[in-house]
């Protein structure tokens, strides 16, 4: 096996010492997705500070470890999705779901293969998050195809970053990937075989692990600024900067990325949460 260390550390070490933890830093843990955008630019355009806020970014490239983060105490809000949330809770992890974000993933197939629908690629690799809303739409595409999921190989491929790079470099079939990965592999001329923009449930939340109520509200407020702001064109090269540091994005394609609206989190609706439920009962009877 060959390893190799990134000269960014994802988080800091955490230390038992609670003394040594600043209580008035708001801890947040952030992937490579749209609905963290403005986070990242609310910490990098100085919008935190305006505001009166002290932040720390805790940067992940995958879901899981966020989730250990939120189960070791390291941060006070996370981006996670429902189904993780779920999950956490039923292990008596303090966290809770506090607003949805509108989150869209896409099947996105290599470009070599004739497959335009699911139902073709059988025998063929996805790559995705096990126990995730990658999981859960796969789940859900493979049904609407009347499709045996034994009939299709799943890799779990947890790094966002690392799932797009394999699919670009053709070590699996297709992949489950949001933005902006997904347009990233359409301009390479890979195919959007589905996309979840749209259609219910919205998987994706802001979750607050050990935040308190004024913290969680101040947190939300600077979310719907920074969304504001960023619509602005004089913004457009701080965006654009962190699309290619924070999320690896090559310069030519986060130069030339169309800047879509980030939209505000909303309400968690009921029924994406019975969703989540149906679906997790359903995974643990397959046991």
């Amino acid at each position: 096996m060959l390893a190799s260390c990134s000269e960014r550390q994802e988080a800091m070490q955490f230390k038992a010492d609670s003394l040594s933890i600043d209580t008035t830093v708001l801890r947040i843990a952030v992937m490579p997705t749209m609905s963290c955008l403005p986070v990242y630019y609310a910490e990098q355009s100085g919008l935190a500070n305006k505001l009166g806020m002290k932040i720390q970014l805790l940067r992940f490239q995958a879901q899981m470890d966020i989730d250990t983060a939120i189960q070791r105490g390291h941060t006070d809000i996370a981006f996670t999705d429902l189904i993780r949330c779920t999950r956490l809770a039923q292990a008596k992890t303090p966290v809770k779901p506090i607003v949805s974000c509108d989150e869209p993933l896409s099947l996105i197939s290599l470009k070599t293969k004739r497959v335009k629908k699911i139902n073709q690629m059988k025998q063929q690799m996805i790559a995705i998050s096990r126990l995730s809303a990658t999981d859960y739409w796969c789940d859900r595409l493979l049904d609407e195809a009347n499709t045996s999921h034994d009939d299709i190989y799943r890799p779990q491929v947890n790094d966002v970053c690392l799932r797009a790079e394999m699919l670009r470099q053709g070590l699996v079939d297709a992949a489950m990937m949001g933005e902006p990965f997904a347009t990233w592999m359409t301009r390479l001329g890979h195919k959007r075989l589905f996309s979840s923009e749209g259609k219910r449930p919205w998987l994706y939340v802001w979750a607050n692990v050990s935040a308190t109520q004024a913290q969680e509200e101040t947190f939300l407020s600077m979310l719907d600024s920074a969304i504001i702001y960023m619509e602005r064109d004089a913004e457009n090269v701080i965006v654009r900067n962190i699309l290619k540091q924070d999320y690896q994005l090559p310069p030519a394609f986060a130069d030339t990325l169309e800047l879509k609206p980030v939209k505000s989190p909303s309400a968690i609706h009921p029924e994406d949460m019975k969703d989540t439920e149906i679906w997790l009962n359903k995974r643990k009877a397959k046991k």
